[in-house]
């Protein structure tokens, strides 16, 4: 054999040693949250409960949740969105009132408003009537949602829900319409009955997002018109799992969905340190040539 040969021998068994040092850490990659999130709803111990009992954001585990309400107002037809108020109730959690509400008492003010009426007036609801209501969750990092709890609800609340899976950040929503966020980075996660009674709203999936748009049922996005018109409810929390709790490769957790991740520091360092041993066999092999 020649003495390139082996040099080269050498030098890829360094590479793979590097290399293998970096699949074992990912493949014994934990988290303190756990790591079996998957459609696990409010029960699921392994999951993040975000709530909204007369306030706007939490944060759970390092990770914030903002939300913000939005109604398709804009226009005669009523097909564009626009921002909408916030209704806050401690015991039921977040509705929206339209900024073209009319013909009840708290149609004025500011941008969140404390909802007393919430068994008369839909305009105080997350509701379909006229309208579709939803609300718009940024997170701080992202996360599967997978469940939230209703906090009230009158009638029916049928739902429907979007989560940003585009690259980078969403755009405003404001001036699109729910079907056209559908070609402009949003995918549709599911139209789902959700009963008359409060608690757990279940929506299992697979998708990591740092942004999550829930409302009522929804037919601009497939939502059937003949369960559509009657579902009034508020919100009081959510239920996810971060990243932190993902099997390593899951998709959305490195790359896209609303902001893109970075390698974690223990990987780029173990990557670092196979790098390193390609480099210092490198130079050993060029002092040796020299002498």
């Amino acid at each position: 054999m020649t003495r390139k040969f082996w040099q080269a021998i050498r030098a890829a068994g360094v590479l793979t040693i590097g290399l293998g040092v970096v699949n074992v850490a990912q493949a014994t990659y934990s988290s303190s949250h756990g790591s079996n999130c998957g459609g696990g709803g409010t029960n699921n111990p392994n999951c993040d409960t975000w709530t909204f009992n007369n306030q706007t954001s939490n944060t759970q585990g390092g990770i914030t949740a903002t939300a913000s309400g939005w109604s398709n107002t804009v226009g005669s037809a009523n097909i564009l969105l626009d921002s909408a108020y916030i209704t806050l109730n401690g015991s039921s959690g977040l509705g929206v009132r339209n900024n073209d509400c009319t013909g009840y008492s708290n149609c004025t003010g500011g941008t969140t408003g404390r909802d007393t009426n919430e068994g008369v007036s839909p305009e105080h609801s997350i509701d379909n009537n006229g309208r579709v209501d939803s609300i718009l969750f940024s997170f701080t990092d992202k996360v599967n949602l997978t469940s939230f709890s209703a906090g009230w609800v009158s009638t029916d609340s049928d739902f429907t829900v979007l989560a940003y899976t585009g690259a980078g950040n969403p755009a405003s929503l404001a001036n699109q319409s729910y079907a056209g966020l559908l070609s402009n980075g949003w995918s549709l996660i599911g139209n789902f009955l959700g009963g008359t009674s409060t608690g757990a709203h279940d929506f299992a999936n697979n998708t990591y997002s740092s942004y999550w748009l829930i409302g009522a049922l929804n037919t601009f996005v497939g939502g059937d018109p003949a369960k559509a018109g009657n579902d009034y409810f508020k919100l009081i929390s959510l239920a996810g799992c971060t990243c932190d709790n993902a099997p390593p490769g899951t998709p959305g957790c490195s790359t896209g969905g609303g902001g893109g991740g970075v390698p974690e520091p223990g990987t780029l360092l173990l990557m670092g340190a196979g790098l390193l041993g390609l480099t210092r066999f490198h130079t050993r092999r060029v002092l040796r040539l020299a002498v």
